[in-house]
C-alpha cells in the first residue's frame, strides 16, 4: 500500500491564548491525561450535543413538528409566529418559547391556543426524551451510553491514581450537565461509583443542597487509624432538570422529588389521546429568560453549586456537548476566566469554521492563556464527536509519552 492509500491519521487543532497546535488523536488523548493526573479540582460540562445520537437536537424536533403538525392549529399557531420573528429566526427555539411565553402573560388575544401551543410543543420534546429509551432506539441508547461510562471511568480512574498518592483532596468530581436525559445516572450506576444527585434516599427522595456535601464512609478500611471517605466520588448537578423530577406538594410547601420513569408506558401515554398525562416534569423551558427561571428552586441551589466549583482554587472544567446558547452559563465560565488558577478545555467544532454561539464564546476568551479549545482539524464545521471526548477521557498513556510531554510543557 502506498502513502497516498494510506488512510489518513484524525487530528486535532488545539488552540490557546491566540497560538495554535494541530495533534494526532492519540498525542490529545495523552494531553488530556495528563490533565487529569494532576492535583486539581475536576468539573465536567455536558450538553445536549453528548446524547444527540439517541435523543435528537431540540432543533431537530422542531423540524419534525413543524412537518408533521403543519395542518393543525398548533402547527398554523407556529407558523404565524415563526412569521413574527421572522424567517431568519424561524428555527430558533428560544425564541419561539419567549414568544410563546410573552402572548400567555401579556393576555393576548387568543390566549389558549398560545397556551395549547406551548404544551403541545413541551409535549413533543419530553416524548423526544422518552423514545431515546425506547426500544427502537436500543442500538443508538447503548452506544451514546457506552461513551459515557468511558468519561466517567476516565474521571474516577483518574482520582484512584491521585488517591494513592496520598492527595485525598483532589478526590470528587462534579458533573453539571443541561441535559434532561438519563445518562449520566445510567453511566455511574454501570460504572459502581458513588454519587450524590441531590435527592435524599428516604420515600419521597426530596431535593435538598445539603445532599451534594454529605460524604458516604468506606467501612472496608473501618480498622485504620482515621476513616476514610470513599474515592472516587462524583456529584451529579442537572442545571436546567431531569425528566425524572416532578413537583409535588406537601403541608402547604411545594417539593421536588426524583421518580421512577417507565418510558415505554409514558410513551403510551404521551400518544394517546384519550389520556390526561402530567407534564409537571422539573425542566427549564428553551426559552430567552432562561437566567430568571434558575433563580426559583431548585435552580437557584444548582446554579450556587456550579458558580461555588468554579471558584474554587485550581479548578479544571471540561466541556463536551454543549453549545455555548445559554448565555448565564457562558457568562460565569467568561468570568471564571479572569483568574489565574482556573482553566477551562472545551472540545466543540471548530470555531473559525463556523458562525454560532461557540464562535461568539471562543472570540471572546480567545486571547486567555487559561482557555483550550480543541476541534478537529478540517476545513469545515464538523462538531467534535462526543466519542472523541470519551476516547481522550479513558486513561491510556504510557512512560515514555508521560515523560515527552512533560518536558514539552
Amino acid at each position: 500500500m502506498s502513502n497516498d492509500d494510506k488512510p489518513q491519521e484524525e487530528k486535532f487543532i488545539i488552540r490557546r491564548g491566540g497560538e495554535e497546535d494541530v495533534k494526532t488523536k492519540n498525542q490529545v488523548r495523552n494531553f488530556v491525561q495528563l490533565i487529569l493526573q494532576r492535583s486539581v479540582n475536576i468539573s465536567t460540562l455536558i450538553g445536549s450535543g453528548a446524547s444527540c445520537a439517541a435523543i435528537p437536537l431540540m432543533s431537530t424536533t422542531l423540524k419534525e413538528y413543524c412537518k408533521n403538525r403543519k395542518a393543525t392549529d398548533n402547527g398554523k399557531r407556529l407558523k404565524e409566529i415563526q412569521k413574527e420573528i421572522g424567517e431568519e429566526n424561524a428555527n430558533d427555539i428560544e425564541l419561539i418559547f419567549t414568544k410563546i411565553e410573552q402572548k400567555i402573560s401579556g393576555g393576548a388575544a387568543e390566549e389558549e391556543r398560545n397556551k395549547n401551543l406551548k404544551k403541545d410543543l413541551m409535549k413533543t420534546f419530553i416524548r423526544s426524551i422518552y423514545n431515546g429509551y425506547s426500544e427502537e432506539k436500543r442500538k443508538h441508547h447503548d452506544s451514546v451510553l457506552e461513551d459515557y461510562v468511558r468519561v466517567i471511568h476516565g474521571l474516577g480512574r483518574s482520582r484512584q491514581i491521585l488517591a494513592r498518592q496520598q492527595r485525598t483532596t483532589f478526590d470528587i468530581v462534579n458533573l453539571f450537565t443541561t441535559n434532561y436525559d438519563l445518562f449520566h445516572e445510567e453511566a455511574l450506576e454501570l460504572s459502581r461509583y458513588a454519587y450524590a444527585d441531590g435527592f435524599s434516599n428516604g420515600l419521597d427522595n426530596i431535593f435538598s443542597n445539603r445532599e451534594f456535601h454529605r460524604r458516604p464512609i468506606d467501612l472496608d478500611d473501618r480498622f485504620r487509624d482515621h476513616l476514610q471517605p470513599i474515592n472516587p466520588y462524583f456529584r451529579l448537578v442537572k442545571l436546567h432538570g431531569s425528566i425524572n423530577w416532578e413537583k409535588i406538594e406537601k403541608n402547604n410547601k411545594e417539593f421536588v422529588h426524583r421518580v421512577p420513569v417507565d418510558f415505554e408506558k409514558s410513551i403510551q401515554a404521551l400518544d394517546d389521546s384519550n389520556k390526561s398525562v402530567s407534564l409537571d416534569r422539573v425542566l427549564i423551558a428553551p426559552t430567552k429568560s432562561k437566567f430568571a427561571l434558575t433563580q426559583d428552586m431548585p435552580y437557584s441551589d444548582l446554579f450556587r453549586e456550579f458558580v461555588n466549583c468554579l471558584a474554587v482554587p485550581n479548578s479544571v472544567l471540561f466541556i463536551s456537548g454543549f453549545g455555548f446558547g445559554d448565555s448565564h452559563i457562558s457568562n460565569l465560565i467568561e468570568s471564571a476566566l479572569d483568574r489565574t488558577d482556573f482553566t477551562l478545555y472545551v472540545f466543540a467544532e471548530d470555531p473559525s469554521h463556523s458562525n454560532g454561539w461557540v464562535t461568539d464564546f471562543f472570540n471572546k476568551i480567545k486571547s486567555s492563556p487559561n482557555a483550550y479549545f480543541v476541534s478537529p482539524f478540517n476545513q469545515d464545521s464538523s462538531p467534535l464527536k462526543f466519542s472523541d471526548f470519551a476516547y481522550f477521557m479513558q486513561p491510556s498513556i504510557d512512560a515514555d509519552s508521560r515523560q515527552d510531554l512533560l518536558e514539552e510543557r
